[in-house]
């Protein structure tokens, strides 16, 4: 008899559907074709202890397995429930009823116990082609995969709840989720760590910028100065997750997960923090088996990269293209993938290899570093690397005042105060956001604008023009600099909730593109006065 069952194959981030095609005819053999590895061909003695602990038979006949299409390799032992559950129905064992609308994926135990896969999102994908709209998962996985919408996952523990839910003895319940109201308000600790942080009133504000415009940044100073604090709490400026996002980022995290035992969704942004040793293929993805490197982790949340310069200079270049398109393509001789890939890039480095280096006289002299040193340092890092980054933030050393212990009423309001700015840029990050998402059906952020479409939502006044002009001119500025000006200076207006860029905001964009610096007297006087958006909170 020929029964036929729908599994998945995991390529990347998606699932491709497979047709497991299982026949029990005369002979005493077990033959399986279609590229299967060693986990799937070594699924006949998982099957067959599960089988006979349920009190079923093994076919003493010969059992046929074609894994279609047959050119598309299969890897690992999630096979194993469709294939047993084909096996028990050619040999007329169970009724074929029910197997051709549904798709099963599972590894089994030797007593019949069903474990955890990877990729459950990825399999509730394939899930929703015609003819098939529910799928049967291990439980931790079914989970994961209900957050897709307009499909039922079925949870399982046991074949043997399997079985009697393809009879109709006992029917599985599908699991109901609502992904919208387990999306919560960003992580409250990560806003309590933003009200720790004192001295760095300007450093908030610029992280502010780059959280409401999604904008890159690269942060120098000495150690201890609060880069690795920065960068951490930036990400309780963010806005929640979107659904969409959401399953995105939950999607790429399970078919990343190689255990398949990744327990909890993953309801806030990521923040990824990978370490300086890192090799390329950990960072941007690949591998024989292609899985989603670091920048794909941080798909829609912070990638954070501290100690810049002693990264591998061949590991940052491949960040060039993902930091441009939002997406990372790897080919290999078997196989091209695309990973999802838009995050935002927080860098950290210090001014030399000392990290004491500064631009105030007094406190250079800590410094011992050669200025030959001091070059081939920052010359770790490719100039068309440094040009992607949008804001390139000084952070100076937080005076002693601010790191004396704070104790009695005062120091709970100095607190308060530090969490009402932390919670009024918050806000303010979020209303940024909110502007962009209604000015742009897309609802990309700032960082990503391009073209007429830039200049339509920037549309500078000749003034504006005048000084973005000699700014080029005098810095040398780059076409991609002016673009990342511009979409700057977008992001301070927004941030301001005005509707047109002003002159002064194209100043901020030009000293925060120059680390902060601003010696021309001509920019020094385009700035802000008075009511400074980065003026102590």
């Amino acid at each position: 008899m020929l029964v036929k069952l729908h599994a998945a194959a995991l390529r990347g981030v998606d699932a491709v559907p497979v047709t497991v095609e299982v026949r029990v005819d005369r002979g005493i053999h077990f033959l399986m074709v279609g590229l299967p590895d060693s986990a799937v061909r070594e699924s006949q003695q998982r099957i067959k202890s599960a089988i006979e602990h349920l009190g079923y038979r093994w076919p003493g006949k010969g059992i046929t397995i074609n894994l279609a299409p047959a050119g598309l390799r299969k890897e690992g032992a999630a096979y194993d429930l469709p294939l047993a559950l084909g096996i028990l129905a050619a040999s007329e064992q169970i009724e074929p009823a029910g197997l051709d609308e549904t798709l099963m994926m599972g590894e089994l135990a030797l007593d019949g116990a069903v474990r955890p896969v990877r990729g459950g999102l990825a399999l509730a994908q394939a899930a929703t082609v015609p003819g098939i709209g529910s799928l049967i998962l291990p439980r931790a996985s079914a989970e994961e995969a209900a957050l897709l919408p307009n499909v039922q996952a079925y949870p399982a523990d046991h074949l043997s709840e399997v079985l009697d839910h393809l009879s109709g003895a006992r029917a599985l319940r599908p699991i109901p989720c609502n992904l919208s109201s387990m999306l919560e308000s960003p992580s409250r600790a990560s806003l309590d760590l933003l009200a720790d942080i004192r001295g760095q009133d300007r450093a908030i504000a610029a992280m502010a910028l780059a959280a409401a415009g999604g904008h890159n940044v690269c942060m120098v100073g000495p150690p201890g100065s609060g880069k690795s604090m920065l960068a951490k709490a930036m990400a309780g400026l963010l806005p929640p997750l979107t659904v969409s996002e959401a399953i995105e980022v939950n999607r790429i995290h399970s078919v990343s997960d190689r255990l398949g035992q990744r327990t909890g969704m993953i309801l806030q942004r990521p923040f990824r923090s990978p370490h300086h040793t890192i090799s390329d293929v950990a960072l941007v993805g690949g591998g024989s088996d292609p899985r989603p490197g670091e920048i794909s982790l941080a798909h829609a949340g912070v990638l954070f990269l501290d100690e810049l310069p002693e990264m591998p200079r061949h590991v940052l270049e491949v960040l060039r293209q993902p930091m441009e398109t939002g997406e990372m393509v790897v080919s290999r001789a078997r196989s091209t993938v695309q990973f999802p890939a838009s995050f935002q890039l927080v860098a950290a480095m210090n001014p030399c290899p000392c990290g004491m280096y500064s631009n105030d006289p007094e406190k250079r002299k800590r410094c011992g570093c050669s200025r030959h040193a001091r070059q081939q340092y920052i010359r770790k890092v490719s100039g068309p690397l440094l040009d992607r980054i949008d804001i390139h933030l000084e952070i100076d050393p937080v005076d002693a005042q601010f790191l004396m212990p704070e104790r009695g009423p005062l120091a709970e309001k100095s607190r308060n105060q530090r969490r009402e700015s932390a919670k009024t840029w918050r806000e303010k990050v979020h209303a940024a956001r909110n502007t962009q998402a209604s000015r742009n059906p897309e609802g990309m952020t700032n960082h990503r604008l391009d073209g007429q479409q830039l200049h339509d939502f920037v549309a500078l006044d000749a003034h504006s023009q005048r000084l973005l002009k000699r700014s080029m001119d005098h810095f040398g500025f780059s076409a991609r600099t002016h673009t990342r000006i511009l979409r700057m200076s977008r992001t301070l207006a927004d941030l301001d909730n005005r509707a047109s860029v002003r002159s002064e905001d194209i100043a901020e964009a030009i000293a925060l593109r120059r680390a902060g610096r601003a010696s021309d007297p001509w920019l020094e006087e385009a700035r802000f006065k008075g009511d400074d958006l980065f003026s102590a909170q």
